[in-house]
């Protein structure tokens, strides 16, 4: 959990500096949500694999497959609460989510297979 923090972290001062130092058209107001939003599926991916980790092998894969899913259903939600709600600029938004969904996703994968590498 401690490096899903620090990667925030990190993505949130270059988005604050990026966002005061300069003009940011690719960078949508919405940002602090999204990165709230995904630091909150962090947190939950770190507590299911904590479960599924205590079930065995087999526990953690179904355990990792159900968040996959879930993870998919919940932002699926989140962009279009968002769009429901007439957020500006919907292209920059949905871009903006969508490439922090690819950062999260190789940030958690590279993660998992660290902890994959070890434990075999």
């Amino acid at each position: 959990m401690l490096r899903s923090l620090v990667f925030t972290a990190g993505l949130a001062i270059v988005f604050f500096v990026a966002e005061r130092t300069m003009s940011t058209p690719w960078l949508h107001m919405a940002w602090p949500y999204m990165l709230l939003f995904f630091l909150s599926l962090s947190y939950l991916l770190s507590r299911l694999m904590d479960i599924g980790n205590q079930r065995g092998s087999q526990g953690f894969v179904q355990f990792y497959l159900i968040f996959t899913v879930a993870r998919l259903l919940l932002c699926a939600g989140f962009v279009g609460v968002f769009l429901y709600r007439g957020v500006d600029d919907r292209r920059v938004f949905v871009v903006d989510f969508l490439m922090l969904y690819i950062l999260y996703t190789c940030f958690e994968i590279y993660g998992l297979s660290r902890n994959l590498r070890r434990d075999s």
